[in-house]
């Protein structure tokens, strides 16, 4: 199974919307794929279930890392499955609970995908210490770019604890306006981050999906964002 970690210390920058699309776009490519919603404000979770249902949720997993196999619930996507996220999530835990509750269930999927609050605590290093990259989302522009250079110390700090773990970033909100790509320009000649091909283009289809509780893929197919994010997913597997 590989994990990806979608993290920015910046809000508004499409965490828990790449989450729902990219993990939609990998069970397209044909993946079994599984959600982890790590962010108390449970956006993620609202796409694929419901966040007061009783039951097991991230919270008892991070208790007790051997409640992962009850916490996992079906969605109504074939191939994705969710541990649902807890409005009162506790912060205070061990980093290496995450990583011990995957380490059970790593057989049973492809690709696991875990969204994440702006914050750089212990949720986002359980994260992080269970997760083969650290998948960073960025708009263009001057305090998104430089935001990054905060990003980078974290993955610095994590590489100390987890070994293999990669970093790769990847821009979201795309448009063709003079600021942008100035600001693109400058992140992609003065600083050396690792920055996909791919970006997810500016587009209403997303905000209308968001509104829907759907992939933009399942809401409009033919999206141009839609298309983005299916390449997202193949350049990541690939």
């Amino acid at each position: 199974m590989k994990t990806f970690t979608i993290s920015n210390l910046k809000g508004g920058v499409a965490k828990s919307t790449s989450t729902v699309n990219t993990a939609y776009s990998f069970s397209l490519l044909g993946k079994r794929v599984l959600v982890i919603d790590l962010d108390p404000q449970c956006n993620t979770t609202r796409f694929f279930a419901k966040v007061n249902k009783s039951g097991c949720t991230i919270q008892d997993v991070l208790a007790d890392a051997s409640k992962i196999k009850k916490a996992v619930r079906r969605t109504q996507y074939r191939d994705i499955d969710i541990v649902r996220g807890c409005p009162e999530l506790n912060e205070d835990w061990d980093t290496g609970r995450l990583e011990a509750a995957l380490e059970l269930i790593k057989d049973r999927y492809d690709v696991c995908v875990i969204d994440t609050r702006p914050s750089f605590e212990a949720l986002t290093m359980n994260a992080a210490m269970a997760s083969d990259v650290l998948l960073t989302p960025v708009k263009f522009d001057n305090f998104s770019r430089d935001n990054l250079a905060l990003v980078e110390d974290f993955y610095e700090e994590m590489r100390r604890y987890k070994d293999g773990l990669e970093w790769k970033v990847f821009a979201v909100m795309a448009a063709n306006t003079r600021a942008q790509r100035k600001a693109s320009a400058d992140l992609l000649k003065k600083h050396d981050y690792p920055v996909m091909d791919t970006c997810i283009s500016r587009t209403a289809d997303v905000d209308n999906a968001l509104s829907f509780y759907k992939p933009v893929m399942r809401h409009r197919r033919k999206s141009t964002a839609a298309s983005d994010y299916m390449e997202l997913a193949r350049e990541l597997l690939g």
